[in-house]
């Protein structure tokens, strides 16, 4: 059973790469995908054709080689072979990058954000969303961060049956990789959305990107917030579910999937894996944890929709 995680974020003037004067060649150049099972998106605008074709090339082979590394949806990815064999000899360093984004986050979250997860998601995915108690409990045994060991010489899970899943933190990474790369190449006002969204710079004219935020994609943004050099990552608990009730998301800590008092939850810092990872983790807590834990974590804001439609903004 694969789920594609809802997106979350829109631009409410359309996603737009490149600088506020506009040649008399310049075109509109789109790329429409996924990026690990989910909604991504590459407009272009500003530039000549043949560069922005070339800008969208480096960026589709950026997210196929990171794709061959952390996706769950494609077999001989290194996640998938990490996952079926428990262990890795020479893990890619883009790999070994993100378990050390993983120690932080979960350490800041008190356990809510952990990759370990996965085998409890798999239990609920194939019964849709009603597993027995039984294989629950049985999967329970295989959830914990510190089940796993690495280096950069061996990644190694130390019992068996367990399983990472980062998609709550990937998609972030890989939106860093090509905001990374397409700055590389003299862009310095540009979006990013595969999967997160990374602003860089400011829409030309005004002193940010207008990004607005909504429980569901299909859905109307509900609220705007002003990006400038920072990401955004949101989590839902309604977003995708199982079986039209229950979440996708699954708490590690009671090994059910969420019930949450939040109805959206947006995180903004500058890097859109963390973005990302503090917000899965976020959709977990409640209103007093949420607090605690970005005000330890720093350098974090919170914009966030309660179950009864209230605004909290930290």
């Amino acid at each position: 059973m694969m789920l594609s995680r809802r997106r979350f974020m829109t631009i409410s003037a359309g996603l737009a790469l490149g600088g506020a004067a506009c040649p008399a060649a310049a075109k509109t150049v789109s790329w429409k995908g996924t990026a690990l099972g989910a909604e991504a998106k590459l407009i272009i605008t500003g530039l000549p054709e043949a560069e922005g074709k070339r800008l969208i090339r480096l960026a589709l082979k950026e997210i196929d080689r990171l794709e061959n590394i952390f996706s769950l949806y494609r077999a001989g990815s290194t996640l998938c072979v990490l996952n079926s064999k428990s262990r890795l000899q020479s893990p890619p360093a883009d790999l070994l990058s993100v378990l050390s984004q993983v120690d932080v986050i979960h350490a800041a979250t008190g356990g809510f954000f952990d990759p370990t997860v996965q085998p409890l998601w798999q239990a609920f995915a194939e019964y849709g969303g009603s597993p027995e108690q039984r294989l629950v409990n049985g999967a329970r045994e295989k959830v914990g961060w510190h089940l796993v060991n690495y280096s950069m010489t061996e990644i190694e899970f130390t019992r068996p049956g367990v399983q990472l899943t980062l998609n709550g933190i990937a998609q972030g990474f890989i939106t860093d990789r090509v905001s990374a790369l397409l700055r590389s190449e003299g862009l310095e006002n540009a979006v990013v959305n595969i999967g997160e969204i990374s602003a860089l710079g400011h829409k030309p004219g005004s002193s940010g990107w207008r990004v607005g935020l909504a429980a569901n994609g299909d859905e109307v943004p509900t609220d705007f917030i002003a990006l400038k050099d920072r990401c955004v990552a949101t989590s839902a608990p309604l977003g995708t579910t199982f079986d039209g009730v229950n979440s996708h998301i699954i708490c590690p800590v009671t090994g059910r999937p969420v019930r949450s008092g939040w109805q959206r939850v947006s995180v903004v810092h500058r890097s859109a894996a963390i973005a990302d990872g503090l917000s899965t983790a976020a959709i977990l807590m409640d209103e007093a944890q949420l607090v605690e834990c970005m005000a330890t974590f720093g350098q974090v804001s919170v914009n966030a929709r309660r179950s009864d439609g209230s605004l909290l903004i930290v």
